[in-house]
């Protein structure tokens, strides 16, 4: 990352960039002594941005959240905070600090579940959502508020600077602040990167039209519109067209709003490689994978995921029972490992979830299990080194959302695995359009061909397993997350300076030009 740090400040030499994202970089440490110590934030949005905000210079600004406040001298006019992780890492954080209602309308009524659920079809139609005047209200009082003073922060870090100010705002949390920002700072670049996938036209009809329209009208107002994958950036043009009646171009992929053109580019996210690397073969990670030696069954099945609906853990224990059932000879010689983390549970359809996924692990333990082997190891614990170690000793890798932006998980795992593990992969992950190709493809609501293809996976020749293995590990080392920041990059420059070629579509293997650069 350091060639693409050092590429990124001259490139941004000219600009004073923000990076505004409902979370910070870091995480408090809890530790017994006495002075507050930060690690870098967990998850796939805090993962990839740290490296942008790191490569850039970037001031961030986030919410105060988890009990951030307690550890904070706060001031929300004040400079930016320099916070540095226990790996050395250091950031620039400004603090929005939202009054508790108000974010409680935000995250957990607004962004999570509506949005969340919206985005991944994850709503039973038939039943819900039910919107009404506490939805206006919600919106009104939470979404809007939020998003205003993040814009509010964003304007005032953008004036501290003698440079152009680059905004780069991130997620469904903060999709008005684009259009609150432009208002204030007409001549700023803005770019919106969207981590999780973009529904049909269609489906976007769940929300009133209110709320659509003032979604769609906030990030239009942006330069550049990111998304995760093809069929994302299809179904964003597809939505301008469709419900905003916009005129766009899907060969040139762009659109053409209040005499702007707007351009709406794919930029699948990653992993930084070489970090995680280092990071599978840490101490604690090692020591976790001496103690996972110590239970491990002749073939390991495994999953780590937040415990989200949209994860589709349920019908994944499902797909397993059946394979079971229609193949008693694994029994006592397989083990399904999911690693889990209890998420969101101020929202009572994930508190619902968390039970449901417990209450399924058990009846399926009590119904095949013996005194000497239960099918379903579940552990719910958030322990990064435990699930490195996982992913190092995997036989089977199961990757099945309902839908996902992109799912690090499957990228992560495949990089530090070196048994030649199986990667069973969702059509519907965003992954899927890198690794696909590699991976044994299922559709996520099939448990019967979910059981089929994890009877495959355990079958397969070790020297096919090893080959498809070697494959993926090279298509996610060739796009790490230098590349993504790098393609983001490229098109800013592209977009300042007219008078450059503009860049076609490159290839998922063509190194983007900033690329090559780098690696003369």
């Amino acid at each position: 990352m350091l060639a693409i740090e050092q590429y990124t400040r001259r490139l941004l030499k000219d600009f004073h960039p923000i990076v505004a994202a409902n979370r910070p970089p870091v995480d408090v440490a809890h530790e017994p002594a006495d002075r507050t110590r930060f690690v870098r934030g967990a998850g796939g949005l805090v993962t990839g941005l740290s490296g942008l905000a790191l490569a850039t210079g970037a001031v961030w600004v986030a919410s105060v959240r988890d009990g951030l406040e307690g550890e904070l001298e706060f001031d929300g006019g004040g400079e930016p905070m320099m916070l540095e992780t226990t790996d050395g890492s250091r950031f620039q954080v400004s603090w929005v600090n939202p009054p508790r209602l108000a974010y409680d309308l935000y995250y957990n009524t607004i962004a999570n579940p509506l949005l969340w659920f919206v985005q991944h079809y994850l709503w039973n139609l038939a039943e819900a959502p039910v919107l009404d005047d506490s939805t206006h209200l919600a919106w009104n009082e939470g979404y809007r508020r939020v998003n205003q003073m993040f814009a509010q922060q964003v304007v005032r870090e953008a004036r501290r600077g003698r440079k152009r100010p680059l905004v780069l705002s991130h997620d469904y949390h903060l999709y008005l602040v684009p259009r609150l920002v432009r208002r204030e700072l007409p001549d700023a670049v803005l770019q919106h990167f969207v981590h999780i996938p973009w529904p049909t036209p269609q489906y976007w009809k769940v929300l009133p039209s209110y709320m659509r329209e003032e979604i769609m009208d906030g990030l239009l107002a942006a330069d550049i519109i990111g998304l995760q994958t093809h069929s994302d950036v299809r179904n964003f043009l597809l939505t301008c067209e469709e419900n905003m009646g916009l005129p766009v171009d899907f060969r040139q992929q762009t659109a053409f709003y209040r005499g702007r053109t707007i351009w709406v580019r794919r930029y699948p996210i990653s992993i930084d490689v070489r970090e995680f690397e280092r990071t599978a073969a840490s101490p604690m990670v090692e020591r976790a994978e001496r103690e996972i030696l110590r239970w491990r069954p002749e073939q390991l099945i495994y999953r780590v995921d937040r415990m989200d609906l949209s994860k589709n853990i349920i019908r994944g224990f499902f797909a397993y029972e059946r394979l079971l059932h229609a193949h008693p000879e694994w029994r006592g010689r397989v083990v399904f490992w999911a690693l889990l983390q209890k998420t969101r549970q101020d929202v009572p359809q994930y508190r619902e979830y968390a039970r449901q996924v417990v209450q399924v692990a058990r009846v399926i333990n009590q119904r095949l299990g013996s005194d000497s082997w239960q099918p379903i190891r579940l552990e719910l614990r958030d322990d990064m080194s435990r699930a490195v170690a996982g992913y190092k000793q995997f036989d089977v890798l199961l990757v099945n959302p309902i839908y996902d932006g992109m799912n690090l998980v499957a990228k992560e795992g495949i990089t530090v695995n070196r048994r030649g593990g199986a990667l069973v992969l969702s059509e519907n992950a965003g992954t899927h359009e890198e690794l696909g190709e590699w991976a044994i493809t299922i559709n996520p609501f099939d448990v019967d061909a979910t059981a089929q293809a994890l009877h495959r996976a355990l079958l397969m020749d070790p020297v096919e397993r090893h080959a498809r293995a070697e494959k993926m590990r090279a298509v996610v080392q060739q796009n790490d997350v230098a590349r993504w920041i790098s393609a983001q990059l490229q098109d800013i420059r592209d977009l300042v300076e007219p008078s450059a070629a503009r860049r076609p579509e490159v290839g998922l293997h063509e190194p983007v030009p900033l690329e090559r650069e780098l690696l003369r």
